[in-house]
């Protein structure tokens, strides 16, 4: 296949645009296409390729993968060998022992899997992944398992045929990738093959169709074209953002954009001096070794940074990609490639042997826990831990756990329910563990992201159900004289803590179904509240003791980024875990319910559960007391934590 110096600069505009949106930059909010460019890309390339050793009958299985074992596995396999050194020296023992799965997944060539069971791609927690962009290498080399047999299975078929086969392919994919969209499937859909191959095939169906050799089109069609197809890409970068329905019909635009680009760049036109220009090709051409190194550098420092770091920082990382990218194409990526240097068996043999040793690091990373003794005061981060019932107590979805059927535990007779969201999961677990010194127990109730939704519609699939039945439930049961009511108030209300100690003042309306869009953020918070007070009325009014847990304090960060030294040379964690906010912040943060909680009347059947006057005593909250964590992210409770507040609970509470 001739070389087409366009392409690796189209590759340069792939990369760049992951690169800026992944460091955050302004304007880049939907850099996340350049993935999408890249699977256009490899589709045609790796086609065409195909087509060609197909047509000459000189197609062989073991050749394909003995080229895709020299392109991907040696870069790959140093990127991995020192993000994990890296990670044993710098990461907490929860983080090390995520990473360790990741690692097997990785090499099991199955992290968009992994990631796809983990967390959500736009979420702050896998900014902090270092393994997070393998997902689109784990889609590709899925795609090709089976591709190149599909297609040379298809072979005897007219070129035509075949086309219409993919095209349908093609089409039953992007209509799976818009149905899961639509039934809020966002995860499954942004990182399983299922959703995306119709990406990979776009490109695969450019190639079926040889736009080489389309000459009927005038050159200056063919230059507006490639024009449209660059300004395609250029703006689904800049216009798109984590908020639009991905990757679904919204992906057509930087994929047909690429399609265009492909078919019709002149390099001799102003769209193709632009992409083989010196400096795209030269991005092009390391681009496949600068995705691999950027992300693990942006996660440590993104790690070790206790605000958000800045573009100077960033810019710093991105330099020092550049310059690892640059000395793994000629120090790796080339030579691997070079037949006479490394022969086809000593390919496989060092394929063996890299997947061998990640699957091994990875398998020692989970056996060892995360290796907590690599640290001064392992005890510490082991305490960052949260209820283990979590899991199985804690339902979401509309296959939600019935109230009925929901945990009960740790005394026979059942006295105390809890009703909440995530907030009072291990509140419920160190209640429960109170309860159990007299042989009683509770109910326990909760959904994840779930307010208080008795009276109104909330958009969390299954919650305002779910809320109804329990209510419901906890009216029937006679057995039950007390329930502890607590949900994430300020969170649902305000938005989340994102850069302390600046005050979000989000709208709530995304925790609210469409039909209450054109209502105020003030209106949206008053409903919410009338919702809340009508649920402690309800439980009131059938007999039980209501305790009412009010906003948990938050920290800045997460409590493993809190409390880890920078290093394993390090003893001491360089934040000051007896004063993460102060008590102020918590008061005006919290402004709103605290004001609205503070009007109900308490009295002998009412009671009020104040975090804040357990754990911020002198004016500052802590991260750690006793020599344990207080939390287990950045604003759950650990049972430490838990623990602690509940030690105001009346003692008479029977």
């Amino acid at each position: 296949m001739k070389y087409r110096r366009e392409i690796d600069g189209l590759r340069a505009v792939a990369v760049l645009a992951v690169v800026f949106f992944h460091a955050g930059f302004s304007g880049f909010s939907g850099g996340y296409v350049g993935v999408d460019v890249f699977f256009v890309i490899s589709g045609y390339l790796i086609t065409s390729i195909l087509l060609g050793e197909l047509e000459q009958q000189r197609f062989s299985i073991i050749n394909f993968y003995e080229r895709r074992s020299r392109r991907i596995l040696p870069a790959l396999a140093v990127v991995l060998l020192a993000t994990s050194v890296a990670a044993f020296f710098l990461m907490p023992p929860s983080l090390l022992h995520d990473y360790a799965r990741s690692l097997i997944s990785v090499a099991a060539f199955g992290s968009n899997v992994f990631f796809y069971l983990s967390s959500g791609y736009f979420s702050t927690a896998s900014e902090e992944k270092p393994l997070l962009h393998t997902w689109s290498l784990a889609v590709e080399e899925q795609y090709y398992l089976l591709f190149p047999l599909l297609l040379a299975g298809l072979w005897f078929m007219r070129r035509t045929r075949i086309t219409w086969v993919m095209l349908i392919l093609a089409a039953a994919s992007l209509a799976l990738s818009e149905y899961l969209l639509r039934r809020n499937a966002v995860d499954a859909n942004f990182y399983l093959i299922f959703s995306r191959a119709w990406e990979l095939l776009a490109g695969s169906l450019l190639a079926l169709l040889r736009p080489e050799q389309w000459n009927s089109l005038k050159q200056g069609m063919r230059n507006g074209l490639a024009w449209t197809g660059l300004a395609m890409i250029v703006g689904a970068v800049f216009l798109l953002d984590q908020q639009t329905p991905f990757p679904g019909l919204y992906a057509l635009i930087p994929v047909l954009g690429a399609c265009l680009i492909i078919a019709f760049c002149d390099p001799s036109g102003a769209i193709g001096k632009l992409l083989c220009s010196r400096a795209m090709v030269g991005i092009g051409l390391i681009s496949y070794s600068l995705y691999l190194w950027h992300q693990p550098l942006f996660a440590f420092m993104r790690m070790k940074s206790a605000s958000d770091p800045s573009v100077i920082m960033f810019a710093v990382a991105i330099a020092l990609a550049l310059l690892l990218a640059i000395l793994s194409y000629f120090y790796v990526e080339q030579p691997f490639r070079n037949k006479k240097r490394y022969s086809r068996a000593r390919i496989f043999q060092f394929s063996g042997v890299a997947l061998g040793v990640m699957l091994a690091a990875g398998l020692a990373g989970m056996q060892g826990k995360g290796f907590p003794d690599r640290f001064e005061q392992p005890e510490l981060m082991t305490s960052a831990v949260g209820s283990p019932l979590r899991e199985e107590c804690h339902t979401s979805g509309t296959d939600y756990l019935k109230p009925a059927q929901s945990c009960e535990y740790f005394g026979k007779h059942i006295t105390w329910a809890t009703l909440g969201d995530s907030h009072t999961v291990e509140l419920a677990y160190a209640l429960g563990e109170k309860l159990k010194q007299r042989d009683e127990g509770l109910l326990h109730l909760s959904f994840s992201g779930c307010p208080p939704a008795l009276l109104f519609e909330a958009k969390e699939p299954g919650c305002s159900a779910w809320m109804r039945e329990a209510v419901a439930h906890l009216e029937q049961r006679q057995d039950i004289k007390h329930v502890l009511i607590g949900f994430s108030y300020t969170r649902a209300l305000f938005g989340n803590l994102e850069h302390y100690p600046s005050l979000p003042d989000k709208s709530p309306v995304n925790k609210f179904t469409a039909e209450y869009a054109g209502m105020s953020r003030e209106e949206l918070r008053e409903e919410y509240w009338q919702s809340l007070k009508a649920t402690i009325d309800r439980l009131l009014a059938a007999g039980k003791d209501v305790h009412v847990v009010y906003p948990i304090p938050e920290l800045p960060m997460d409590i493993t980024k809190a409390i880890t030294p920078m290093s394993i040379l390090h003893t001491a964690s360089p934040q000051d875990l007896g004063q993460m906010t102060s008590r102020d912040f918590y008061l005006a943060r919290h402004a709103f319910i605290l004001e609205k909680l503070d009007s109900l009347p308490y009295g002998e059947r009412l009671h009020a559960i104040k975090p804040v006057e357990q754990l911020c005593k002198n004016g500052s909250c802590p991260a750690v007391a006793d020599g344990q964590a207080l939390y287990y992210d950045d604003n759950h409770l650990s049972i430490a934590g838990a623990r602690q507040i509940l030690t105001i609970l009346h003692k008479d509470s029977r």
